[in-house]
């Protein structure tokens, strides 16, 4: 999150944002957040996050297209976080810091159950998965919206990669190189749709019954659809620096489970796989990219610089995610 972000956020707006909902400034716990602000409260025996977003980060057509977005998925049977209207009966609350700048406030019902660890090692969370993701792609296919969300080369992110990757280059090149060979891929209702593009464990909980809930839309974009199951893999061993081969085994492990439950709510072309590296690729540039639009803080982090160091080499030198003749051998979707 950038400094000015950071600071513009004082009590007074937030007060404001928590009488939207009529919660009080004291209820409201600070919860992190890496590009928005996110706040706990409680009422009547059920948490709710309370999200503000800056301007500069999403404007308010893409925070409510959104937000409709989970709305629709919702009430259609997918396992994601509830929606809650305002006093003023609005899905989405805008807050002026200034003239030009303001906040999108919004608060969904908190998904129940814990973070996801040891079910990573069990074939039916990555089935139960795969059902669900399967669930958001067959989603998307009816979904028409009021308000449209971004294509995924649209994000600000991309605009602000020039001038935080000025001194590396060789990373941006890697970067619009990636950028146009993915935009050249056919796109049909069958491969490509709006989605989560961010659905890795940490956006997700999983309750005592098994029962998934997804969380954090915010970098949800009409993206292809391959795109979502390259999260999938990438967060699963991107901080282990692998070798190729034991991410490709673990990778045919994950998805042969994964597309056991995926198939049984859409079917992806089998084509589509063969971009799945293409994806893994892109998804090592964005994240290089957050970590240095972050600045020195996150730079210098632990998980940052650990990160530009597994990462930088792998990226200029365009070294496989995953080996993906064997790939399209061994998996079956």
């Amino acid at each position: 999150m950038e400094k000015h972000i950071r600071e513009s956020l004082t009590d007074d707006l937030l007060e404001l944002a928590g009488k939207f909902y009529n919660v009080k400034l004291e209820e409201l716990q600070y919860h992190g957040g890496f590009e928005n602000f996110i706040y706990v409260f409680k009422k009547d025996n059920t948490e709710y996050i309370l999200r503000l977003v800056h301007s500069d980060h999403r404007i308010y057509q893409h925070v409510i297209a959104e937000i409709e977005f989970i709305d629709y998925l919702a009430h259609h049977g997918a396992c994601v976080s509830t929606v809650v209207k305002s006093v003023n009966d609005k899905i989405v609350e805008k807050i002026k810091i200034n003239k030009t700048e303001y906040f999108t406030v919004t608060v969904f019902v908190r998904g129940l159950g814990d973070r996801i660890s040891e079910s990573l090692e069990k074939p039916k969370f990555w089935e139960d998965l795969g059902e669900q993701i399967g669930l958001l792609h067959k989603l998307t296919k009816t979904f028409n919206p009021k308000h449209k969300r971004s294509i995924w080369y649209d994000d600000t992110l991309y605009q602000l990669a020039p001038k935080v990757l000025e001194d590396e280059l060789g990373i941006l090149e890697k970067l619009n190189q990636r950028i146009e060979e993915i935009k050249s891929f056919e796109k049909t209702e069958d491969n490509y749709g709006l989605i989560h593009t961010d659905l890795h464990i940490g956006n997700m909980v999983i309750d005592k019954l098994g029962k998934l809930t997804f969380f954090d839309f915010d970098d949800s974009a009409y993206k292809h659809f391959i795109s979502d199951l390259a999260i999938v893999i990438f967060y699963n061993m991107s901080f282990q620096n692998l070798s190729i081969e034991n991410k490709t085994d673990k990778s045919i492990w994950i998805l042969n489970n994964f597309f056991k439950g995926y198939n049984r709510n859409n079917s992806l072309p089998r084509e589509e796989l063969k971009h799945l590296n293409d994806f893994l690729k892109l998804r090592e540039l964005i994240l290089y990219t957050v970590i240095k639009a972050g600045g020195e803080e996150t730079v210098n982090s632990n998980w940052g610089s650990r990160f530009l160091n597994i990462y930088r080499d792998k990226i200029l030198n365009d070294e496989p995610f995953i080996d993906m003749k064997k790939i399209m051998a061994k998996v079956d979707c």
